[in-house]
């Protein structure tokens, strides 16, 4: 199991960039080897989804479609429902958006305002290889910093689902999300 030694970025880190236009870009890139309808299926299916992704995410597949996100907690709390949003992108087996349509105020600042989330999965050097690369468009700097050590932990989450290391243990998502809030405060 890794950890985060103190100081040191975490292995793939996550980027952050102020867009052109406003807002902020959140960005991971990760290679598996893993075939792209693997990575896929990972990132797209309801079965996939549910092993790594922060909601319970479903969608029909066709874009201009809702979608439905709904929070479910491991204490049994019961589920509450996400922010509205809606498909934006779907080209199997390669890319995958969804645009939600978070509220003005929240306790939390990685749901606030409109937010773009684009998955896309390249062929790498042979056919058991892949590229995903993971963004995540948000309106403020507070929203990125709540975002960054969270998407991190589920690109782990992601790993394990799909055959490769990560941690998602509590420890090193702390140590992740501190390491993140000291390099962009």
């Amino acid at each position: 199991m890794t950890h985060l030694e103190p100081g040191s970025a975490p292995l793939g880190e996550g980027g952050l960039v102020e867009l052109p236009t406003g807002g902020y870009l959140v960005s991971f890139e990760r290679h598996y080897a893993r075939s792209v309808v693997d990575v896929w299926d990972a990132i797209s299916s309801p079965e996939g989804l549910d092993a790594w992704y922060p909601t319970k995410l479903r969608h029909e597949g066709v874009v201009g479609t809702a979608i439905t996100e709904t929070f479910e907690w491991p204490d049994g709390t019961p589920p509450e429902p996400a922010a509205p949003g809606v498909l934006t992108a779907y080209d199997p087996p390669h890319l995958f958006a969804v645009t939600v349509h978070g509220p003005d105020e929240s306790e939390y600042p990685g749901e606030l305002g409109t937010q773009v989330i684009r998955m896309r999965v390249d062929a790498g050097a042979s056919p058991a290889e892949c590229m995903l690369r993971f963004e995540h468009e948000v309106e403020t700097t507070p929203t990125a910093v709540a975002v960054l050590p969270g998407w991190h932990w589920c690109l782990e989450a992601l790993a394990i689902h799909l055959g490769a290391p990560g941690n998602v243990s509590k420890e090193f998502h702390d140590q992740v999300r501190d390491w993140y809030h000291l390099k962009h405060s």
